[in-house]
């Protein structure tokens, strides 16, 4: 569906330094789908879309598609591709986004602040089944199991001093 674009903020991705940087890659061409929309004349996003994109950020990724589907009065498929049309993403794949997201920066914070990170107790944190779930999302996303990233990431300690994490 995206075509040339996807290709685009592949490469933008994959040319990202860090972590921070692919996410902002992801968060600019999704904000950017966004305002594409808000500028084609009298097309607003429509407020479905809206509300759930908000719902997803609000809840860290944990509501469920059926749920966002009973907030805005749409079906689940039709939220769904109305979802796609204007982000790029499912909600689903928005919510994996945003949990991934909050579990690396919660990972790189606990590493930074404890000198050691319980993966079980961060899977539950961040709302994955269990630790073996949370390590499949990371290698699904990441392409690397957390203790990866986190090497890979914490090489520049400046990087963890004045990282952003939330």
């Amino acid at each position: 569906m995206l075509g040339r674009l996807a290709a685009e903020v592949r490469e933008r991705v994959l040319a990202a330094p860090d972590w921070a940087g692919r996410f902002a890659v992801l968060e600019e061409f999704l904000a950017g789908r966004v305002r594409a929309v808000q500028a084609r004349p009298g097309q607003a996003p429509r407020p479905e879309v809206s509300h759930a994109w908000d719902r997803l950020q609000r809840s860290r990724g944990a509501v469920s598609v059926a749920d966002l589907a009973a907030e805005t009065g749409w079906s689940a498929r039709h939220l769904g591709e109305q979802f796609l049309a204007e982000t790029g993403l499912s909600p689903k794949a928005a919510a994996r986004v945003v949990r991934f997201d909050r579990a690396r920066r919660r990972l790189l914070r606990q590493q930074a602040e404890r000198g050691r990170v319980v993966l079980a107790e961060l899977a539950t944190e961040c709302g994955y089944y269990d630790q073996a779930h949370l390590a499949r999302e990371f290698r699904d996303l990441a392409g690397c199991p957390p203790s990866a990233l986190l090497a890979e990431e914490l090489r520049n300690v400046q990087a963890v001093l004045h990282g952003n994490w939330e």
